[in-house]
């Protein structure tokens, strides 16, 4: 088997590729990780996985099958190569599609390989992929890419496609005009540590120009090696709705590490520019979100060497009209085919249990807090929010206080009494969901907070594994945080620290067991909820030990410093926990999580599994010597899955899920009602018919029946008179015969 060698001199030798590896890295030579996100590709599945087992080098290659919820014969596929490879091949299933996104994060994390690839499950590969691109990156390269073949199916027809559509390759120039996608690339298992790919449509987008501008020494082979199928009809190429503007977060990402990453900065944010004129007309229907978001983004995208010369090369339309004043970005914007509707604002109600703390920025329990930031957040987008909740609330949106002895009971007819009448829908954070239980003329959406008995088909979980617990169906929506409420720091203290409610089911004494086994300073803090169990368990170990201290109830400043300080936090909670939001503001300040596997730990840190234990040992070992991930990673980890602006984005499409359910079953209602009107003039118009058709055959029988009687009267007439004579003529002869007897 030759190398490619893209450099090489006319008359050059060619070496063998098992020849060049054993010479540059010996017999402890690095491995190759391969990671396949499968969903619902089973007939192109074998072929797909058979490339990657036929690899030249397959003895130092190993392969990472990522189950995305596959619902068709996928999963038979791939436990029949597990058996065949058991020592070479992880298989990891999901129960339900989590993305592609967070497939390749996940496959990253369980990754042993020191190089990774990526391979789509309906696309295969060369037998010496992997081999060429390994040569080359053994010279020192943290990428390499290469060219494919776009293979449509349909038609029979192999088309080879550039990687990198330059003559002469750049690091700059990678940035600009390489290939977004992920799988004709090989990468060094460092460099995807660094990011994190964003669980969004388009997370290529977001993340190879990055990768690109942080790589050493990326590389170039201008020869096919990957088969990518064309023309897919699930592809996100060929889908639409409203997930296309996850571009803009994608776009949003790039520009955020534009301003990071000075080097690289005008390549990057010219590289925005071209998607921009690319998606405008791409997905001609999303135009004016495009549009705009180039307005709002003018001073970065605008100028510059780049856009210039693109202009003058017709490369790119000229979004703001500043080199080409025949197409100003205003004309141009008119000129629009398709432009989607502004969405109108919601009328919202949001009500929080009686037996809550208030909701307002300060410190508050997790159900305050997530009612705060999706009222904060709605009301920031335009949308009309009124918020039922305990007296001393502090929010931007309309407050309608609880009176006093006031209970969930209450909640119903309080409602009623005190609402506007222009309402879209009742948002329900109660404990109870008695607001969802009640008829309320409106649509009503409960999110679940905590464990309950009361389930509904429209129910919202806060994470799939309460939605588990429950065993009952409905949506999930991860809670949120606003970033900007969180201090971060990379420089760490060497403390472990608690942080939650001083209640058995929270697993305090197994963090203060951690500190006792490891000798390490833990600080304890949160309100006392259990002063008993405080008193005669915690109160003891803690004065025996002058490494650990509880310091109270913390929140605000002193809350910031402890999370953002600390080595790592401890989350050894015991009972099946509906989501732990201390999990989130700990990495979004920076700060590592080590928690046992007990509810949703497992489902938030997904992205991170070796911080999940099975066992106190575990839990303690990892305290002390786990090498735990970057704190820049941990944040994005958290800014990419659990930001309350993310939290609120699929709040809004359920709202309108739900408020057009409502609409539809108010319209079938009117067409039914418009039936039966429609059926009884019907009737009655029918009625009215006959009636007519009745009067009209009596009128053409009038003369008849008129002469019938009129002969009928004259014979009655004649008859009358005959008996009146015949009366007359008997009586005349009874006169006379009297008068003859007399006489």
């Amino acid at each position: 088997m030759n190398v490619y060698n893209s450099t090489k001199e006319e008359g050059e030798p060619i070496l063998d590729s098992t020849e060049i590896i054993s010479k540059k890295v010996g017999s402890t030579r690095p491995k190759i990780s391969v990671i396949v996100t499968v969903y619902n590709t089973g007939e192109f599945l074998s072929k797909c996985l058979q490339s990657i087992v036929n690899q030249t080098i397959w003895n130092v290659m190993e392969l990472v099958i990522i189950n995305d919820g596959s619902t068709d014969h996928s999963s038979a596929i791939i436990k029949e190569f597990v058996k065949k490879q058991p020592e070479r091949i992880i298989s990891i299933h999901f129960a339900e599609n989590q993305g592609v996104g967070n497939s390749r994060n996940v496959g990253i994390a369980q990754s042993r390989g020191d190089y990774i690839g990526f391979v789509d499950s309906d696309d295969w590969i060369a037998n010496n992929m992997f081999e060429v691109l390994y040569t080359k990156a053994l010279d020192g390269h943290d990428m390499v890419i290469c060219d494919y073949f776009s293979r449509y199916e349909d038609e029979d027809l192999t088309i080879p496609e550039k990687g990198y559509a330059q003559d002469i390759f750049t690091q700059k120039q990678a940035i600009l005009y390489a290939q977004v996608v992920p799988w004709n690339k090989l990468y060094k298992k460092e460099l995807l540590q660094k990011i994190q790919y964003l669980n969004i449509w388009y997370e290529d987008v977001a993340s190879t120009p990055i990768l690109i501008s942080l790589a050493n020494k990326p590389a170039y082979l201008n020869i096919p090696l990957y088969y990518y199928k064309r023309s897919r009809p699930g592809s996100i190429a060929n889908s639409s709705g409203p997930k296309v503007l996850d571009i803009l977060r994608a776009w949003d990402r790039l520009i955020g590490h534009a301003h990071l990453n000075n080097g690289f900065k005008e390549e990057i944010l010219f590289f925005v520019s071209k998607c921009i004129n690319y998606y405008i007309d791409f997905k001609p229907e999303y135009a004016d979100h495009f549009w705009e978001y180039a307005r709002k983004h003018r001073e970065l995208l605008s100028g510059g060497e780049y856009n210039r010369k693109a202009v003058e090369t017709k490369e790119i339309r000229d979004l703001f009209g500043l080199f080409n004043k025949s197409t100003p970005m205003h004309a141009t914007k008119n000129a629009t085919k398709y432009a989607t509707p502004k969405k109108r604002s919601l009328r919202i109600i949001q009500v929080i249990s009686p037996v809550c703390s208030p909701v307002s920025a300060v410190d508050t329990a997790g159900t305050e807090k997530i009612v705060y930031e999706i009222t904060q957040e709605l009301v920031k987008r335009g949308h009309k929010v009124i918020l039922y909740a305990p007296k001393g609330s502090k929010v931007s949106a309309k407050l309608v206080p609880f009176p006093k002895y006031f209970e969930d009971r209450h909640l119903p007819a309080f409602i009623r009494k005190t609402r506007p009448s222009k309402v879209d829908l009742i948002h329900d954070h109660t404990f109870t969901s008695i607001v969802r239980l009640r008829k309320m003329g409106i649509p009503v959406l409960p999110t679940h907070h905590l464990p309950t008995n009361k389930e509904f088909h429209d129910s919202v979980y806060v994470s799939r594994a309460a939605r588990r617990n429950a065993g009952a169906n409905g949506q999930v929506v991860h809670n949120g945080i606003n970033p900007d409420e969180y201090e971060y720091s990379e420089g760490k203290d060497d403390y472990l620290l608690f942080i939650g409610r001083i209640l058995p089911d929270k697993g305090v004494i197994h963090a203060i067991e951690v500190a006792e086994r490891n000798n390490q300073k833990l600080i304890i803090a949160g309100p006392i909820k259990d002063e008993e169990y405080f008193r005669n368990i915690l109160v003891p170990r803690i004065d025996k030990n002058e490494n650990i201290h509880y310091i109270g109830a913390v929140a605000g400043k002193q809350k910031q410093d402890l999370l953002k300080r600390a080595r790592c936090v401890l989350f050894p909670s015991i009972w099946k926990e509906p989501f732990g939001l201390v999990l989130i503001e700990a990495m979004i300040s920076g700060t590592p999580v080590l928690a046992l596997n007990n509810g949703a730990a497992i489902e938030v840190l997904e992205g991170f599994p070796q911080l999940v234990c099975n066992s106190i040992d575990e839990l303690a070992h990892k305290a002390l010597k786990e090498s735990f991930p970057p704190p820049h990673v941990l944040r994005e980890y958290v800014l990419n899955k659990f930001t309350t602006s993310t939290m609120v984005d699929q709040y809004i499409t359920l709202y309108e899920q739900k408020i057009n359910e409502l609409k539809r079953r108010r319209g079938t209602l009117k067409r039914i009602r418009r039936r039966k009107k429609i059926k009884l003039i019907r009737r009655k118009k029918i009625k009215l018919v006959r009636r007519r058709k009745n009067l009209k055959m009596i009128r053409r029988k009038r003369p008849i029946l008129k002469k019938k009687i009129t002969a009928k009267r004259s014979v009655t007439k004649r008859i009358r008179t005959i008996r009146r004579s015949v009366k007359k003529r008997k009586i005349t002869r009874r006169s006379r015969g009297t008068k003859q007897k007399r006489a």
